[in-house]
């Protein structure tokens, strides 16, 4: 990791990163050379002959053009190991320098052409009257025994240089590979690294990723171009230009792939460029144009849709017929052009009429769904199969409105059996309470008898309990209750119960917690109702809350309204559902060892219905939850 951090170790591996390139292009490059000229698969002599045999012939090309010049031959090769002979075929006529000396490779160009131009003596002469043409034999000789220093000694010496050097060359070339990618490796582990071991970007890192691969391949483009306009000046130029270009391209381009392994390290090498923007932006702009139409397509009327799709219909129909017109036969464009529009006119008109019958429909049905069971959809005009399913509508209006007469009957009924039953109830209890209380202010003896009277005391006051909630429960859930709505502070109103509760919270060995975000949040709602929700709740708490724990009350503003939220550990097994525990006498006690009769959660949902609010459970395992929503001002 510290290699990593260290600039100095960085530059240093750059730099013999480029040796080894450099080691690894010549390497390779004169295998290439040594392969071709056979040095691995033949002897010294044998490669030597080869290459300088394609010397010579290069050498015999090279005459042509020294005869085309008309130049000194014997002149040009006195410094050079290389002989010369000159035979022209119609003259006989012999220039030469050899004389029979050894050589170890030749080259021989015969029936070489060339052209004198004779002035014209006659002006009627054509072109081809005035030519000569010569034809001559060229053999060219390499000295075997080499005693200039020219370009074939060299050769000589190098090919005697590379034959001993030829498998360690390949050797270079693969321990130069390996370096090679182990400095890259290396390089790009460490690209972006600081000294403090953090991933910062340089400033060629903040380039956008786009604009430098341009920049790259353009300046890749000019590197070809230079190289290859240099080959047509001095060779020893060309390979001096080459070197150079080759050597600032290996440091653009290791720039280039560093830059990208810092862009991958940030998760920068997408979102920092141009297009990605751009695009990002169109795409952005695109998505609002399309969620634009589309709301205004889905708050549009059926009719309102008809015509947008009408209108597309008409524009379809009109580049179809401006294409498709030119292909067809010109007598019968016209034709085309008519029946075409005959067939938008009648698919726009079919198109209407469904629009109408289903916009009819979808209006019925609407009304229906509100509660406007006396409404009827008109049938007339409509197609069969449309006013079928509308007079099914019709009839499912009278199915329903006959439905909720019955459910209206029953829920009237159950009402009255249960107040008439409630009322018959009080009477005789109300006696029994009374003569109780009477019995209890007598001096009694009797212990047996005075448990007794106590038992009937308890178990009395539970059952005139059962009959009010039975009556308020009826009352709540069919909406006869009266409801004052008024400003109430909540966090009084809970104060006020936690203080009520605070001897049945102590004895469960409970503790409450109230949280709230202003102590003088007001909502509106009836007090008295509210009051009977609350005591519910926190008489729920008291018989269902595990022993030592804490119970959590939190008041919390919202814009919709001030949320109530009692949490608890249940100290049974609760193995019924939210749904179920706030239905009419149910119990999360199953094994029934409190004191209950499961109408307390539904009394508190039906009582904060009628305020305008709402009451939800949540269980969690042992974690019971109310959440109460109370209607701010």
């Amino acid at each position: 990791m510290k290699f990593k951090q260290n600039l100095a170790i960085k530059i240093a591996a750059v730099i013999f990163s480029y040796v080894m390139a450099f080691l690894l292009f010549l390497s390779v490059a004169l295998v290439i050379v040594m392969g071709y000229f056979k040095f691995y698969f033949s002897t010294v002599d044998i490669v030597k002959e080869e290459v300088l045999t394609e010397m010579a012939e290069k050498e015999a090309r090279y005459i042509e053009n020294i005869l085309d010049k008309e130049r000194n031959l014997e002149n040009y090769y006195k410094d050079k190991n290389v002989f010369f002979e000159i035979t022209y075929i119609e003259s006989g006529e012999v220039v030469s320098n050899y004389n029979g000396q050894e050589y170890i490779a030749t080259a021989d160009r015969e029936y070489y052409t060339y052209e004198d131009v004779i002035i014209r003596k006659d002006e009627n002469a054509t072109y081809w009257d005035t030519i000569e043409h010569h034809t001559a034999d060229i053999k060219v000789y390499i000295a075997k025994d080499m005693k200039k220093n020219d370009l074939f000694s060299v050769a000589s010496s190098l090919v005697d240089i590379g034959f001993r050097l030829r498998y360690a060359l390949v050797f270079i070339a693969i321990g130069s590979l390996a370096l090679f990618i182990f400095l890259l490796c290396f390089l790009y582990g460490a690209a972006g690294h600081t000294s403090n071991g953090e991933i910062k970007r340089n400033f060629l890192d903040k380039v956008p990723f786009d604009i430098l691969t341009a920049i790259v391949v353009f300046l890749g483009v000019l590197s070809v171009i230079f190289i290859s306009e240099s080959f047509y000046e001095d060779f020893a130029f060309a390979v001096a230009i080459t070197s150079l270009i080759g050597s600032v391209d290996y440091f653009i381009a290791l720039s280039y792939t560093m830059t990208f392994a810092t862009r991958i390290k940030t998760r920068t090498l997408i979102k920092n460029n141009v297009l990605y923007h751009i695009f990002k932006f169109l795409g952005k702009r695109l998505k609002k144009f399309f969620s634009w139409l589309k709301y205004i397509y889905n708050n549009a009327s059926l009719l309102k849709k008809t015509w947008i799709i009408a209108v597309g219909i008409l524009i379809f129909s009109t580049f179809f017929i401006l294409g498709v017109g030119d292909v067809v036969s010109h007598w019968a464009r016209n034709e085309f052009v008519v029946i075409m529009l005959i067939i938008t006119a009648a698919i726009i008109a079919l198109l209407f009429y469904f629009a109408v019958i289903l916009q009819k429909i979808k209006l019925g049905g609407e009304r229906i769904a509100k509660g406007d069971l006396q409404y009827k959809i008109d049938t007339k005009y409509m197609y069969y199969d449309f006013k079928e399913f509308a007079e099914s509508l019709n009839n499912i209006n009278d199915g329903l409105q006959e439905a909720i007469n019955e459910k209206m009957k029953s829920e009237h009924f159950k009402t009255e059996l249960i107040t008439n039953v409630s009322h018959d109830i009080k009477t005789p209890l109300t006696s029994i309470i009374n003569y109780v209380d009477l019995i209890k202010k007598e001096e009694i003896e009797n212990e047996k008898l005075a448990e007794y009277i106590d038992v009937l005391d308890r178990q009395s006051a539970r059952l005139k309990k059962l009959v009010e909630d039975l009556v308020e429960a009826s009352k709540a859930s069919s909406g006869n209750l009266t409801v004052n709505l008024s400003p109430c502070n909540i966090t009084v109103l809970l104060n006020q119960a936690l203080g009520e509760f605070s001897e049945k919270l102590e004895k469960a060995n409970l503790t409450p917690i109230l949280k709230t975000d202003d102590d003088g949040i007001a909502v509106l709602a009836d007090g008295r109702h509210l009051w009977r929700v609350f005591d519910n709740l926190l008489s729920n708490v008291c018989k269902y809350g595990l022993e030592g724990t804490r119970v959590y009350i939190d008041v919390k503003t919202e814009k919709n309204g001030v949320l109530v939220t009692f949490r608890n550990i249940s100290k049974y097994q609760l193995n019924v559902s939210s749904e179920e525990l706030l239905e009419r006498f149910v119990r999360g006690d199953k094994s029934r060892h409190t004191e209950g009769h499961g109408l307390g959660l539904s009394i508190a949902k039906s009582l904060m219905e009628i305020q305008g609010g709402s009451l939800d459970i949540s269980v969690d395992g042992d974690l019971f939850k109310v959440t109460v929503k109370i209607k701010n001002l």
